[in-house]
This record gives structure tokens, C-alpha cells and sequence, in this order.
């Protein structure tokens, strides 16, 4: 993403996106995946440990990359939407 593109995603992230978790079962699927992670994480070995972290950071890194890929497809969206469409 360019600077401007990058400065519009980071505020959604910082200021408007917490708002619409109420409209999805956001925080219940949270939870459930901290539970689970939870108990999971206790019955790791140390090396064990450090490779969930690592395949938590990957997985992290993915669905940041989907939340700016549909940031983008929503913009371009929200944009055509503006544009006349008549000729």
C-alpha cells in the first residue's frame, strides 16, 4: 500500500474497527480461541513453545495481509460506487 492508503487502513485499525466487532461473533470466537490456545500451550514442551509462537506470528502476518487486501477491494469499491455511471 502507498503512504496514503497505509495512513487510512491504520486508522480504521486504531479508531473504528473495535466498534463493528458487536455486529460479528467476534469477542466469542476470540475467547475460544484463547481457551483453546490456552490449553493448549500448557502441554508444550519450551521448543515445542516457541514453534506455536512462530506459526502464530506467520498466521498473524497472513491475516494482516487479508485485512489490507479487503481494505483495498473496499475502497475500490467504495469508489467506483461514487463514480457516474452514466455515459
Amino acid at each position: 500500500m502507498d503512504d496514503l492508503m497505509q495512513a487510512l487502513f491504520n486508522d480504521i485499525l486504531d479508531r473504528l474497527l473495535e466498534k463493528y466487532y458487536g455486529q460479528t461473533a467476534y469477542a466469542q470466537r476470540r475467547m475460544r480461541r484463547d481457551e483453546i490456545g490456552c490449553t493448549l500451550w500448557n502441554q508444550l514442551s519450551q521448543d515445542q513453545k516457541e514453534q506455536l509462537e512462530e506459526l502464530q506470528r506467520a498466521y498473524d502476518d497472513v491475516q494482516m495481509a487479508e485485512l489490507e487486501a479487503m481494505f483495498l477491494a473496499s475502497f475500490d469499491q467504495c469508489k467506483s460506487l461514487a463514480l457516474s455511471h452514466s455515459a
